[in-house]
C-alpha cells in the first residue's frame, strides 16, 4: 500500500506578530487541504524542523533575518529532497528583490504588503500536484528526476507548441499554476528555456505514450 506523506508549510520570519498572525489565517484555510502549518523564527530552527519531519515541504522564507539569511537560505532548503518549493516574503521593494531570489532558486517573491488571501491564492497551486498526482521518478545521467503527471502533461504541451494560456485553459489550471510547473521544469531538467526542455525530454524518452495528451488541439 502507499503511503501518503503529509504536507505542510513551514513560515519562517523573525518578527513574532507578523509570523504568527500570518500562521493563525494560514492554518484556518490551508487546514481544509490536510496541509500543516508550521512556523519557526530563524532558517536554521526551519532546516532543524524540516530534517527531523516526513513531510513534504513548501518553505515560506523571509529574505531579511539574522544568522543565514534568505538567500543563502533558499540554496540550502532547495537541496533538501522533501522540501518542493521555496517562496520568498519580504517588505523590501519587489522589482529589486524578485530577480534576486529566484536566481537563487525560489519559486516565488511575495509581499509582505499582500493580504493574508493574496498569499494563500499564490501558494496554494503550489500543493496541487501533492493531492492528485502520483511523481514519477526517471534517472536521467547522474540526477534522479521526480516529474509529476501534471508535469508531464504541461511539457507535452510545451512540446506541441502551446503558449502558457493555451495550456492552463486546456489543462483546466490557472496559467500561473502552469508558469510554477514550467520552473520546475526547468530545474529538474536542469535547463534555461522551452526548447532546452523538449529536445531534453525527447532525448531522454520522457514523452512516453502514456503521458501523450490525448487532445493535440487545446
Amino acid at each position: 500500500m502507499q503511503t501518503i506523506v503529509p504536507q505542510a508549510l513551514l513560515i519562517i520570519d523573525d518578527h513574532p506578530v507578523y509570523r504568527e498572525a500570518l500562521a493563525e489565517i494560514l492554518l484556518k484555510q490551508f487546514s481544509t487541504l490536510g496541509i500543516d502549518i508550521k512556523t519557526a523564527s530563524n532558517a536554521n530552527d526551519g532546516i532543524t524542523l524540516v530534517d527531523a519531519s516526513e513531510k513534504n515541504w513548501v518553505i515560506l522564507l523571509d529574505v531579511l533575518m539574522p544568522g543565514l539569511n534568505g538567500l543563502a537560505g533558499i540554496k540550502v532548503f532547495k537541496q533538501k529532497h522533501s522540501v518542493a518549493h521555496v517562496v520568498s516574503i519580504s517588505g523590501l521593494d519587489t522589482q529589486i528583490w524578485e530577480p534576486k531570489v529566484v536566481a537563487a532558486g525560489a519559486t516565488l517573491f511575495l509581499s509582505k504588503n499582500y493580504t493574508s488571501l493574496n498569499i494563500f491564492q499564490k501558494l496554494k497551486p503550489l500543493f496541487e500536484d501533492f493531492q492528485s498526482n502520483k511523481a514519477q521518478s526517471v534517472a536521467i545521467e547522474d540526477h534522479k528526476l521526480r516529474l509529476t503527471q501534471r508535469q508531464l502533461e504541461v511539457l507535452q504541451l510545451i512540446a506541441l507548441g502551446h503558449p502558457n494560456k493555451i495550456i492552463a485553459d486546456y489543462l483546466d489550471i490557472k496559467e500561473q499554476t502552469v508558469k510554477i510547473h514550467i520552473n520546475q521544469i526547468f530545474k529538474e531538467l536542469r535547463v534555461f528555456n522551452r526548447t532546452q526542455a523538449v529536445l531534453k525530454a525527447q532525448k531522454h524518452q520522457l514523452l512516453t505514450a502514456e503521458n501523450v495528451v490525448s487532445n493535440h488541439t487545446p
